[in-house]
């Protein structure tokens, strides 16, 4: 896709990158800038700063940097094209369209307005006189008109071909409403009919707001054996990657670093109602490895709240894989009387209901403890204590065959074990070597994302040489300034380099950066940083020129900071050339050359009256 840079230029002047930062990460003013947690690496105290001037992001912690194009590729951990689609649909511009492979790559865009179009169906169905016992089960079930209206609840009757013969069907070709998964083919009859009949309808949107497909709950009256019924997989929708509910809940999950996933629509739908905000729900299926990689995105904390009957499934055993193979907190927690989330909050309140979620235990500590309580029903049992501890150690093993372990709460399960079994970490750790995972088969979203790197591994940033730590150069410190300088005041090189040249520059990496500013001055004329900065990229010194802009970078007049830093690096050169004099002198000398040596010491004698220009460094 040839994208010139005219467009990706207009996109990136569209975007606030404040606002879209702020999506994921909790800012704070910050001077003339805003810092927050960086995302893309675990810290405690803020290194991530956004600078809205130049439009720009970076990590003083874990190096992560780049405009608003790179902070979605690697938020979201995509290509270039589609981080630019991204954006440029949400600042409403639009891209040249393209062909690749013989597929329309329009198709994307016309599967989205497919579905906004029968969400927009679904909502008139539900506002018409067929609509009305859809309406009195909503309010049956406690939902008001703000929890219908923001998640655009609608409804779809009970005929074959409600949405085929309306607007929908006359607007798009049955064929493409087939792939959205809003119709099904009647192979048999060459004939078209509704997916959704009957159902109260629950639209499933991505965290960007775009309906993705649909979730249908079935009417009371209905004799439809499947009580759920979900769009099925697209282009557009995987069921294992999606969560309902996510583009409402993202900031509130982002303000908390906390995300709770509950079972149903109406359970999330009914958390928002009552203010608990940073709630989704996963569809049809378990906690997935694709679902952490999205959520983890947004929180440091994964609470899974299961109903009642769920507690003791195969979902634990999920979650207790997460716990141990993904960078985020997996904790769990169930709520009491056999009551479903949205009963429980209509019930007891928003208070209650928070404060059993402060209340859920690490997915490894809740499984623990319901083997625990196997194992205390089974005192004096020696066969049935056996049975427990081995389940106990198979959960373990196939999360430890499921992909990486992390080493901390790999140790932390085992010394769970030793505690209750009296068998030393040591034997466990030789048992776990010996043991193979349990045969069943592990479920795979699919393979990229379930080994997919972290940022830490340095999946996506570029392998750039590290600046050594520790105490500076006054040298280096002096380069440092007069290149951060230049970089937050592009004018000023015009005078600079009258003084001072690349060759002044003795760090290699400074050098190095140094040449390409110079050349860039010379050819391209004064640089913008965000431009430069691709530039920068491409040469490995994009970590480097980060750091000098953050440094100098404060809104203070930079021309006192400049001219000293010039001064020193022209007193270094001074030196430089003094020890040069002097050796050639003693050259002179020993080799007989009277009137050269002569000559030199004249040289040096004058160049001695010169100034002391090492000022504070």
């Amino acid at each position: 896709m040839a994208i010139g840079v005219d467009h990706k230029a207009r996109i990136l002047e569209a975007t606030d990158i404040v606002e879209l930062v702020g999506q994921t990460v909790k800012l704070r003013r910050s001077g003339r800038g805003y810092s927050g947690l960086c995302p893309f690496h675990n810290e405690k105290t803020a290194s991530f700063s956004v600078n809205p001037e130049r439009r720009f992001f970076y990590c003083f912690g874990c190096k992560a940097g780049g405009n608003a194009i790179d902070f979605v590729m690697r938020r979201d951990r995509i290509e270039f094209v589609e981080a630019l689609k991204q954006l440029a649909d949400r600042a409403g511009i639009d891209l040249p369209r393209f062909e690749k492979g013989g597929e329309s790559a329009n198709e994307r865009l016309q599967l989205f307005e497919a579905q906004s179009a029968a969400c927009a169906h679904f909502q008139t169905m539900l506002r018409l006189p067929e609509g009305q016992p859809a309406v009195a089960y909503l309010e049956k079930r406690g939902f008001d008109a703000s929890s219908v209206k923001n998640f655009q609840i609608g409804f779809a009757p009970a005929g074959w071909d409600g949405l085929l013969k309306g607007e929908v069907g006359r607007k798009f070709p049955p064929e493409l409403l087939v792939k959205a998964g809003l119709l099904k083919h009647n192979e048999d009859r060459n004939s078209f009919y509704d997916t959704f009949r009957n159902r109260l309808i629950f639209p499933i949107r991505d965290e960007q707001g775009r309906i993705i497909a649909f979730g249908g709950r079935a009417m009371p009256e209905s004799d439809d054996p499947a009580k759920y019924l979900n769009s099925p997989e697209t282009p557009i929708f995987n069921k294992s990657k999606a969560c309902f509910g996510i583009d409402l809940a993202r900031q509130r999950i982002v303000e908390t670093r906390t995300v709770i996933i509950v079972e149903g629509y109406a359970d999330s739908v009914m958390c928002h109602q009552f203010g608990v905000g940073n709630v989704v729900s996963v569809l049809g299926t378990s906690l997935t490895s694709q679902h952490v990689a999205l959520l983890r995105r947004f929180a440091d904390r994964i609470v899974l709240l299961f109903d009642p009957d769920l507690a003791g499934d195969k979902a634990v055993d999920r979650a207790v894989e997460a716990f141990l193979t993904q960078p985020v907190e997996v904790l769990v927690a169930t709520l009491p009387e056999q009551l479903d989330p949205d009963e429980y909050l209509l019930e007891y309140g928003a208070e209650a209901f928070n404060k059993i979620i402060a209340e859920a235990q690490d997915a490894l500590n809740y499984k623990w403890k319901q083997l625990d309580s196997r194992y205390r029903s089974s005192e004096g049992d020696m066969t049935g204590q056996q049975k427990a501890v081995e389940e106990y150690l198979t959960v373990l093993a196939d999360a430890r065959g499921s992909g990486p372990v992390d080493s901390l709460r790999w140790g932390a399960a085992l010394a769970r074990v030793s505690r209750l079994t009296g068998i030393a970490v040591e034997d466990l750790n030789r048992r776990f070597r010996m043991r193979k995972p349990s045969p069943r088969t592990p479920v795979r979203d699919d393979g990229d994302a379930e080994h997919m790197p972290s940022y830490e591994e340095g999946a996506i940033t570029p392998n750039v040489p590290a600046r050594p730590r520790g105490p500076l150069t006054a040298q280096t410190r002096a380069e440092r300034q007069i290149l951060g300088c230049l970089l937050v005041a592009p004018p000023w090189w015009h005078e600079t380099q009258q003084q001072i040249h690349v060759d002044d520059f003795l760090d290699e990496r400074n050098r190095q950066l140094a040449e390409v500013y110079w050349d860039y001055q010379k050819n391209e004329g004064e640089p913008v940083f965000s431009d430069f900065l691709v530039l920068l990229r491409g040469l490995g010194l994009e970590d480097l020129g980060m750091e000098l802009l953050q440094e100098q970078d404060h809104g203070g007049d930079v021309n006192p900071v400049l001219a000293d830093a010039i001064e020193y690096l022209k007193y270094v050169r001074h030196r430089r050339e003094q020890a040069r004099l002097s050796a050639d002198i003693r050259k002179s000398s020993d080799s007989g050359e009277d009137l050269t040596a002569i000559d030199l010491l004249r040289k040096l004698t004058e160049s001695s009256k010169s100034p002391d220009m090492r000022r504070g460094y």
